[in-house]
């Protein structure tokens, strides 16, 4: 691995400009400076802008010669980034840059998320808007803010100010894959009053899991290596009478797979528990190999715990909660999925995050009816916090068939069409515009939303050239 030099790889002109937003800190939230670089950006090449107080920003670009009667063209992607590190990593997302590496045909970070996710599509339309030999229509570049967590960009930027009816999102992590229909999301977390009990005689214990592979909920769910400890963890304890929670805590946000979980218990039955559970600590070892860490150790004896009463309604309704890739259709997309994504203790109560994707609105009436009973089982408060919007496919859209007919002629095969359990904002232009064409491209990622993430630059070379040959696509 090596610093990443700029100038020296191809697409030269995008992996400047990713190489600046890099240096911006932009965390889901935090887009105020990204904001004043794009508007910067657009001043100082006296291009069309529009910003509002979200932090949404959209620049224009007048047609080259001979474009002038063509229809807009939009290109859109979200300018806010996951903020994930290594435990060994002192990175501060506030304040410092992320230091980009080259790692063969990787573009990866010093051990932080890189941002690719979607930093690497601003990139690309930073790069559309500066380029002077490119010749097309009259080009729009839309810049949303917090994709990551509240879609509060897409949802509230005034579509009076986009003029274009083809908008293509940049945001897919899939070369040679052509996003249709993203899913319906809905995100909601669980309350579980805190009651104690004081505890006497007992064993304490800490069990301990970390450097699970993590990942995306929606693009990494299908993937059932990568684990969810949460639920492994509660799994592991649910085999076992007498034990009473003492501490919790595991995974970040909604929207990542966890990485980590540690549960201090205790335990009052007279069984060999410890041997119990390394027996199941193995079994996990063997399944999702030997570079997850799992680890059992005794600590001091808590003299307080959290009631039997609670500790089952946490240790039961996690086991119960469907988690994972769910439902496929015959083409094995995933149709139905859920994520348990953190659990956390606050002052009078522990929180359990989680979220439902769908693509088939029946799958999740059903989904949610059992969810139901489960709450209702367990007595948990449940407080919704959002629904994201989808958008069904439609095969036949003159913007599908542009795209598929410029990638056949340059690279000789079909460009595959794909419905995602991610969540692209072209649910939100598609649900306030009327008769928008939406779809999503871009080069391959992998393992956003965790520190391993990382981009292919041959990937990236080759996505530059196709979106450069559809802006100068002519009927």
């Amino acid at each position: 691995m090596e610093r990443l030099e700029i100038g020296k790889e191809e697409p030269k002109e995008v992996i400047k400009f990713f190489k600046e937003i890099s240096d911006i800190p932009r965390e889901s939230g935090n887009e105020e400076g990204i904001r004043d670089y794009l508007v910067n950006f657009a001043k100082e090449r006296s291009l069309e802008y529009y910003t509002d107080e979200y932090f949404n920003v959209i620049i224009r670009k007048p047609a080259s010669a001979g474009y002038e009667e063509k229809p807009y063209l939009s290109f859109q992607g979200h300018t806010d980034m996951i903020c994930e590190k290594e435990d060994w990593s002192n990175h501060n997302f506030e304040k410092d840059s992320i230091e980009l590496i080259k790692d063969g045909d990787f573009i990866k970070a010093n051990g932080t998320t890189l941002g690719a996710d979607n930093g690497i599509g601003v990139a690309v339309m930073l790069a559309i808007l500066d380029a002077k030999d490119l010749k097309g229509p009259k080009i729009e570049c839309i810049f949303t803010v917090q994709e990551e967590t509240t879609m509060i960009g897409a949802k509230l930027i005034d579509v009076n100010q986009i003029k274009s009816k083809r908008i293509i999102s940049l945001d897919n992590g899939k070369e040679g894959k052509m996003v249709i229909s993203s899913a319906n999301c809905m995100e909601w977390y669980g309350k579980v009053n805190k009651e104690y009990i004081e505890l006497d005689g007992a064993k304490t214990y800490e069990l301990e899991f970390s450097n699970f592979m993590g990942g995306h909920s929606g693009g990494n769910i299908a993937d059932v290596k990568r684990g969810n400890p949460i639920k492994i963890g509660m799994e592991i304890l649910s085999k076992f009478d007498d034990i009473y929670l003492n501490k919790i805590s595991g995974g970040s946000r909604v929207n990542v797979i966890p990485r980590d979980f540690k549960v201090e218990f205790s335990y009052a039955g007279s069984k060999d528990i410890e041997s119990s559970i390394d027996d199941e600590i193995a079994k996990q070892k063997d399944f999702y190999g030997n570079n997850v860490k799992i680890s059992l150790k005794e600590i001091e004896s808590e003299k307080k715990a959290f009631s039997k009463d609670m500790t089952m309604k946490i240790i039961n309704f996690i086991n119960a909660y469907e988690n994972g890739a769910l439902k496929f259709d015959e083409n094995n997309n995933v149709m139905l999925s859920a994520n348990f994504g953190a659990i956390n203790e606050f002052e009078d109560y522990v929180r359990l995050e989680y979220s439902l994707r769908s693509n088939n609105m029946s799958y999740r009436a059903s989904y949610l009816e059992n969810l139901e009973k489960q709450v209702k089982e367990n007595d948990i408060e449940i407080v919704w916090e959002q629904e994201l919007k989808g958008f069904e496919p439609d095969y036949t859209s003159n913007l599908v068939c542009m795209t598929s007919k410029v990638y056949k002629e340059l690279f000789g095969k079909e460009i595959e069409k794909i419905i995602v359990q991610g969540v692209v904002e072209g649910g939100f232009f598609k649900d306030r515009m009327e008769n928008v064409e939406y779809i999503c491209i871009g080069a391959n990622t992998f393992d956003v939303h965790s520190p391993k993430e990382r981009v292919s630059i041959s990937s990236l070379e080759r996505t530059w050239r196709l979106i450069k040959n559809i802006i100068e696509f002519e009927d």
